[in-house]
């Protein structure tokens, strides 16, 4: 007959290998939807708007070359709350361009919900009545984006795109006519 505290010991085991095998069945959805892991995604702006309990600013230009309406919409539940929305190209698979915005606080987007790349350059640029950053970097698989941010009231607002400078100025331009 096995001692108490040998069946303790099985028995802890046990639930310690459950609890690693449901942690990492937690994750299986986020890897196979490509979503990070934590953020909740969302078919329609008006779905994530009703999550979230704000608006979501969106851009009135949008180039020939994008599908709208997004493909999905993320969200990170914060704090802050911070949204990303993609949009695809036509006749392409990938995300050409993602607006990220932390509602109700100024913060960066974290790095769950879009990859940092590696800076090649940054300058500062006008976007409407408000100074921007204007970056351009090389994502983890070699491809070149461009992103244009600034903070405006209570938001830190992000553009990435993989299209001509000119476009993404034109975009958050749009962006900018909207709001305050």
């Amino acid at each position: 007959m096995t001692s108490l505290p040998k069946a303790v010991q099985s028995w802890l085991l046990v639930a310690a290998g459950f609890a690693v095998a449901l942690k990492a069945a937690d994750r299986v959805p986020a890897l196979i939807g490509g979503t990070p892991h934590g953020a909740r995604v969302y078919a329609t702006l008006a779905e994530a708007e009703a999550a979230i309990g704000a608006h979501i600013w969106v851009p009135t230009y949008c180039p020939d070359s994008l599908v709208w309406p997004p493909t999905r919409v993320d969200v990170w539940p914060g704090p802050p709350p911070s949204v990303a929305v993609h949009l695809r190209g036509r006749g392409n698979e990938r995300d050409r361009l993602i607006l990220e915005q932390s509602i109700g606080m100024l913060a960066p987007p974290p790095d769950l919900l879009l990859q940092p790349g590696q800076v090649l350059m940054a300058v500062d640029v006008q976007v409407g009545r408000r100074q921007a950053t204007l970056t351009r970097a090389l994502a983890q698989d070699g491809q070149v984006l461009h992103d244009l941010s600034w903070d405006q009231g209570t938001r830190h607002v992000l553009l990435r795109y993989t299209g001509p400078v000119e476009e993404l100025l034109l975009i958050a331009a749009s962006l900018e006519r909207m709001r305050p």
